[in-house]
């Protein structure tokens, strides 16, 4: 194998020594760590708590109350005086450059005890530390760039223009109050950080729900907000379930807006939820991501590359790659290229140098990789690295081997979003029926295509049915982009990271204003 071609690796650990800090910080000083509501910390009415462990290990990080419904009223009613103030020094009333000096404050804390929330991503989340490091980044960069955009589009009035005779009209532009985020496991301070940002900027109070699996950096960004000097309310944190503390916040007619990550089913119920008293949502809900190679690539440089895409997170990123269709003249080469790099990648303990392949979440995740696993082979996938359940020396996390299949065009063996490290690869007669086989399926969150010909790369690109579209890239990620879905992959909103998805974050309203009539 070539040097250039090898030393395209997947995403690596180097060795993590859990800081003292994050150590006192979940031992909280032997109580359960509660939720943080109205600038305080709260053990919750139910006296209910959970265990949050690292996946690698199965240690048990931290105990931590469960909010309910009782915490999401308190957390709404705390949010809600917040906003408004006394009238005069609301949260919604602070000048922009007032917002965004208490953002930039909260990050430089975070820069301050960048190794907690590293050790957040890293033993609660699962990740390798090359991945982490990079995630942490985007708190910075998150802030940096919507402290910019709050800056350029102004809130209250915009243009007047004369409707009629003696009449004229504007709009008014303003937030909606308190917003809410429900946030996935798999990428926990991203994903918060690109709610909470925009949200805040645009002038709302927030309530941020964490997955029960990693609910750490939520509760440390939360503890550093009230050293930073947000005002008591205006960032609000909720742990818990889903199917308690994520209902009672969809079903709680104050929260006027509602930004989602995870599954179609959940994301669906949510919808439907609030749509019974009139909250907005938008929403993000996986992906089933493909890549299309054609008969130009170098079968062994871009097998490497898309395997580095496919185990990103050990493949538990919505826009994974999942499906390959790779034109049949080099497919032999590209499958033998793939098999070498996902057989060759090293399962172990995410906090221990050289790992690339570590522990999924929790044991439903691994089971339903198992079956899925299972289930491909069952519709048609020819094994080409048969995946099952992997054993790391020494630790009792939940560990599964990376699955790769080949199989034909008529073969629908790989239907449904798998969270791991796991892709078909199909063999196809032309681009055309490689971009046919792309877009058959209802995910369209991200796709790409590989080719040395970038203008004919760019030209399927556009015709991929996907909210992100990319030539000889993958998991792409821009400020300035929209990173969104289409088909079920998305909902309403501008997706994350750009202009618009500020103003997912204010409504606007019409003006219309008459001079008072003569008697």
């Amino acid at each position: 194998m070539a040097t250039a071609h090898a030393n395209i690796q997947a995403l690596t650990a180097a060795r993590f020594e859990m800081p003292a800090k994050f150590t006192q910080f979940c031992e909280n000083g032997g109580q359960p760590l509660g939720g943080y509501i109205g600038g305080q910390s709260v053990p919750g009415s139910m006296n209910a708590t959970f265990e949050t462990v690292d996946p690698g290990s199965l240690d048990v990080l931290a105990r931590v109350c469960e909010m309910g419904e009782a915490e999401v009223d308190r957390a709404v009613t705390a949010a809600q005086a917040a906003f408004a103030g006394n009238g005069v020094n609301g949260w919604r009333d602070f000048p922009v450059d007032e917002r965004c000096e208490l953002v930039m404050k909260l990050v430089e804390l975070a820069d301050r005890d960048r190794d907690v929330l590293l050790a957040c991503e890293i033993h609660d989340g699962g990740k390798v530390s090359e991945l982490a490091e990079g995630d942490v980044d985007q708190i910075r960069a998150c802030a940096e760039y919507f402290c910019d955009v709050a800056r350029r589009i102004p809130l209250g009035d915009g243009p007047s223009m004369d409707v009629a005779d003696g009449v004229r009209g504007f709009t008014y532009r303003e937030p909606w109050g308190v917003v809410a985020g429900i946030i996935p496991w798999n990428y926990p301070i991203v994903l918060t950080s690109w709610f909470m940002f925009p949200a805040l900027l645009a002038g709302n109070c927030i309530i941020i729900k964490p997955a029960e699996d990693t609910p750490l950096s939520a509760l440390y960004l939360a503890k550093l907000a009230e050293e930073a000097g947000f005002p008591p309310g205006v960032i609000n944190v909720l742990p818990g379930r889903g199917e308690l503390t994520g209902q009672a916040i969809a079903e709680h007619p104050g929260i006027r807006y509602i930004s989602f990550t995870g599954s179609p089913g959940v994301g669906q119920h949510i919808l439907r939820t609030c749509d019974r008293h009139g909250t907005r949502m938008k929403r993000e809900m996986g992906g089933n991501g493909a890549a299309i190679v054609l008969d130009d690539a170098d079968p062994e440089v871009v097998a490497r590359m898309i395997g580095r895409h496919a185990n990103q997170h050990f493949g538990q990123t919505c826009c994974t790659i999942h499906r390959v269709f790779v034109d049949q003249k080099i497919a032999d080469d590209f499958i033998d290229a793939e098999r070498h790099f996902f057989e060759n990648l090293k399962i172990g303990y995410q906090a221990e140098e050289g790992t690339q392949l570590g522990a999924v979440i929790n044991p439903t995740q691994m089971s339903r990789v198992l079956k899925a696993q299972s289930e491909t082979v069952a519709r048609g996938g020819q094994p080409v690295v048969a995946g099952g359940p992997a054993e790391v020396p020494g630790r009792k996390g939940f560990y599964v081997k990376p699955a790769l299949y080949r199989t034909q065009p008529g073969v629908q063996c790989n239907p449904q979003e798998v969270f791991h490290t796991f892709a078909t690869i199909c063999p196809v007669s032309s681009a055309e029926q490689a971009l046919e086989l792309a877009n058959s399926t209802p995910y369209g969150l991200g796709a790409s295509v590989w080719t040395k010909d970038v203008d004919r790369g760019i030209a399927l690109a556009k015709q991929l049915r996907d909210g992100t579209c990319q030539v000889n890239c993958h998991n792409s990620i821009a400020y300035g982009l929209p990173y969104g879905g289409q088909g079920i992959s998305g909902g309403p909103g501008a997706g994350v990271n750009c202009e618009d998805t500020f103003r997912d974050y204010t409504q606007v309203k019409a003006v219309y204003v008459s001079e008072y009539p003569e008697a």
